[in-house]
């Protein structure tokens, strides 16, 4: 499997931190939102979030140099998937998931609240971008991911094309979730533009992304 490379704003980048030595620092944020905030998850003795998923999915952290300010975790269509088991139950009757090497599932994810507006919005925005950056590198063209219903009209709006499989229904910890996929293939050329807007990447990737807006510049031109 190939691995991330990592992009930045500003002072943030956003990195594949398994097997260094960033990774239990995340795997303590992680801790932090979705055991001692939300609830989702009973407390660890250790402090750190982790689970079978962990050892065969790719973990995505947004970092500075004050530490991890936001996660991700992507797990490749030849593995299991908590939505085929954990949340099989937000999916519509005869709603069937897809696997393979063209998808994958995303969870995890989640931003600092604790940062100002602006942090929040940038370390969002990075992992916004990986998850396409991701995708690309892998042939992957369906996300699958579960959401609260609030959260996927956000989505919308921005402007990911996404697909709703199921209704919003209560989990066992009383959140309100619905389940959906992001569906790659239909993404505006505007949109991923706008993803990338102000982005550093290594210059292998610079050239792939000037390349597309080269041709998307291209294509829109009237005449």
């Amino acid at each position: 499997m190939a691995h991330f490379f990592p992009i930045g704003l500003g002072d943030m980048l956003v990195d594949r931190v398994n097997g260094t030595n960033w990774e239990i620092d995340l795997l303590k944020f992680r801790h932090l939102v979705f055991r001692e905030q939300l609830n989702w998850v009973a407390p660890s003795v250790d402090g750190l979030d982790r689970d079978e998923y962990d050892g065969f999915s790719d973990n995505l952290a947004v970092r500075d140099t004050q530490g991890v300010l936001g996660s991700v975790r992507l797990t490749h269509g030849t593995r299991p998937f908590m939505i085929e088991r954990e949340f099989s139950r937000l999916l519509a009757p005869g709603e069937s998931i897809s696997k393979g090497e063209s998808a994958a599932e995303i969870t995890r994810f989640a931003v600092d609240k604790r940062a100002s507006p602006q942090r929040m919005r940038e370390a969002g925005r990075l992992l916004y971008l990986s998850l396409l950056e991701w995708s690309l590198l892998r042939g992957v063209k369906r996300m699958y991911f579960v959401v609260e219903p609030v959260f996927y009209r956000h989505i919308v709006r921005m402007g990911f094309p996404v697909v709703p499989v199921g209704v919003p229904m209560h989990l066992d910890g009383g959140v309100l979730s619905m389940a959906g996929y992001v569906d790659w293939p239909q993404a505006e050329p505007e949109f991923i533009l706008g993803l990338r807007k102000g982005i550093k990447a290594p210059p292998e990737r610079s050239r792939a992304w000037y390349e597309f807006e080269t041709r998307h510049a291209a294509a829109s031109m009237p005449f």
